[in-house]
């Protein structure tokens, strides 16, 4: 075996199960998270004698993933479908309040940037400094997307119950 194929197989596979849980974070959906992280491993594999180069294999991974799946949903969006069906205009149905379903969907609403960093801070416990260095924003607005988000979220609540 070759060392770019030992670094692969020792360096890169390993991370398969975080990256596929940070796509369905993204993704919302199972096939297009699985889709997402092989083609992310694609990549990786296609880049070759660069990988010898990289620094941090998770951030590169997780730099690549995160690319994909934004093509995937402006792939999806562009083809007017969303993952559970709805139109993009089409305001979003929330199941009873206190129930995980009402949390996922609250979070589905946000805008892009808010509903990444949410997703990653609440489905994968992650800090701010890690989220920033997935996603590619500093540290400083990842709290401010995650500021957004919770208040975002704290209003669909109690907009919910009044209503």
């Amino acid at each position: 075996m070759n060392p770019i194929e030992e670094l692969f197989r020792t360096a890169y596979l390993p991370l398969y199960p975080r990256l596929y849980a940070t796509a369905f974070g993204l993704l919302a959906d199972g096939d297009d998270a699985a889709d997402a992280v092989q083609e992310t491993m694609v990549k990786i594999w296609k880049s070759g004698q660069a990988l010898a180069s990289v620094h941090s294999p998770e951030a590169y991974s997780f730099k690549i993933l995160r690319s994909t799946a934004i093509d995937m949903l402006r792939r999806r969006s562009h083809e007017g479908s969303l993952p559970d069906g709805k139109e993009p205009d089409e305001a979003v149905e929330l199941p009873e309040p206190d129930t995980a379903e009402f949390l996922v969907r609250a979070i589905e609403s946000l805008p892009e940037g808010q509903r990444e960093v949410v997703r990653l801070s609440a489905f994968e416990d992650r800090p701010p400094d890690e989220i920033a260095e997935i996603t590619g924003h500093t540290p400083a607005n990842v709290r401010q997307l995650l500021c957004r988000g919770r208040k975002k979220i704290r209003e669909i609540y109690n907009k919910y119950l009044v209503s």
